[in-house]
């Protein structure tokens, strides 16, 4: 049931950052969907008033509780007008809202192919240059005299990468002259509103070419348990953390020699106290036993790849102190993941995240207790772990490269 017009409630798919301004700390509000076209910058006194908006009180409600807030006499109306104001932005639950959103998210939906989102700011788009730009963050090839055994798993980062490259390449050349017919291509989905999990059957492209999704396998995924995979895959346009692995894997495998099985994973949290691990869940077990399948497949030669990173810590990150102060703990938080993670320890991976109560922000955790509730115990090797310290914010996050 939508909420009443006269208890107007604030749209949930809103990013919300603070930043300083001119020494004046505001809010920069994107929005996902694109109704919105440009980012809007809103003050603290504009941030409160969303903040209220929640489809439980009035506009007077929300005038009394703003008067007590800041202290003064509010002028009659002001709140109403600013109310009149937000929803004028595009920025609340209301019909016209509900309206567009279902279009966005239908016209995205019947699309077959995403195209590149980060080609051009993220990474160049010319694939002559792209391809010598990977070149040199792979560096020269190693002695291949030598049989190698490939890969099962990847885990990569999706860290900027004008932060670092060196981590990406730590991961990605221990494929270096391997072959594989599919990509089970997971990370992390920094929008996803519904549902745990967001499979597409698009076709991703990037600037090195088109790699066709194995839709069997996508349809399998998109038939488990309803409200566990999300209805519309519009997280997928924007996000970073499969496109940012995908250059990677085109170029050194190439873009049409494997099928891609893209998925992006959501929040796992609400469980983390009630279960001891991931694969317990009953809501989860039939995607999870699904995925199993196709990962395990006899007659495929199937790479799982997890684009993720580790802890977010600091003032960027709600933490009322600078990530100088956690780093400490943070490593080793960090290192009880990995170690848990190359022994395959499942509950202990599990239970590391319950001690710590999920305070490090651990954006790969989901992710990572997916897949390996998916597959069979692999012996794995951390081979990169490194902390950006991004000092002037006070914040930092860590990033690892682990294959086996």
């Amino acid at each position: 049931m939508e909420e009443s017009p006269l208890k107007p409630k604030v749209r949930t798919d809103l990013t919300v950052n603070p930043i300083e301004q001119d020494g004046q700390r505001i809010l920069l509000i994107e929005d996902p969907l694109g109704i919105i076209a440009e980012p809007l910058a809103v003050t603290e006194v504009g941030g409160l008033i969303l903040s209220l908006l929640d489809g439980e009180r009035t506009a007077e409600d929300i005038e009394g509780y703003f008067g007590e807030v800041v202290r003064g006499e509010v002028p009659t109306g002001f709140v109403a007008e600013q109310i009149q104001q937000i929803a004028s932005l595009g920025l609340l639950e209301d019909e016209d809202y509900h309206l567009k959103r279902e279009e966005v998210l239908g016209t995205y939906k019947a699309s077959t192919s995403r195209p590149p989102s980060h080609a051009g700011s993220a990474y160049v788009e010319d694939r002559d240059l792209l391809t010598s730009w990977m070149e040199e963050i792979l560096g020269p090839s190693e002695d291949t005299s030598q049989s190698i055994t490939a890969p099962r798993i990847l885990v990569a980062p999706h860290i900027d990468f004008r932060v670092n490259t060196h981590t990406y390449a730590s991961a990605y050349k221990r494929i270096r002259g391997c072959e594989y017919d599919r990509v089970v291509l997971m990370g992390t989905g920094h929008s996803i509103l519904e549902g745990v999990y967001s499979p597409t059957a698009k076709n991703f492209s990037t600037p090195l070419g088109e790699t066709p999704t194995d839709r069997a396998a996508i349809e399998a995924l998109l038939s488990t348990d309803h409200g566990v995979v999300g209805t519309y895959d519009f997280p997928h346009k924007s996000e970073h953390a499969l496109e940012f692995q995908l250059i990677f894997l085109q170029h050194l495998l190439g873009s049409e020699n494997f099928e891609l099985v893209p998925i992006l994973c959501g929040s796992v949290y609400p469980w983390l106290q009630s279960h001891e691990r991931l694969g317990e869940v009953e809501a989860l077990q039939s995607f999870l036993e699904s995925l199993r399948e196709i990962i395990q497949a006899p007659d495929r030669k199937t790479l799982v790849v997890a684009g993720v990173d580790f802890s977010h810590v600091g003032l960027r990150f709600s933490h009322p102190v600078p990530a100088a102060a956690m780093l400490e703990e943070t490593r080793q938080h960090d290192r009880q993941l990995i170690d848990a993670f190359n022994a395959w320890d499942v509950e202990s991976f599990w239970g590391a995240e319950v001690e710590s109560q999920g305070r490090f922000n651990v954006c790969g955790f989901s992710t990572l207790s997916t897949l390996m509730e998916a597959m069979e115990p692999v012996e794995t090797e951390c081979f990169s772990y490194e902390v950006w310290d991004d000092t002037p914010t006070g914040s930092a996050v860590t990033f690892a490269a682990i294959s086996g």
